[in-house]
């Protein structure tokens, strides 16, 4: 739970939308290469060949299955 200022947690979520656009156009065009589609996958995100999975703490991590 955020517990600042109000204005910066207004600042924060907006920064928060902003990249969460930049990773919605990213899906769109993994899926536009037309090989597969990026799918919600039970507290991942998998796509053609790769899933984007939580680490431990507060990161995220890419897993290719041409590894």
């Amino acid at each position: 739970m955020y517990t600042g200022r109000p204005e910066d947690l207004a600042r924060k979520e907006a920064q928060a939308a902003a990249l969460a656009a930049e990773i919605a156009e990213l899906m769109t065009r993994i899926d536009a290469l037309g090989i597969g589609q990026c799918l919600p996958a039970q507290g991942r995100i998998a796509g053609p060949g790769f899933d984007i999975r939580r680490t431990t703490g507060r990161g995220w991590t890419t897993w290719s299955a041409r590894r």
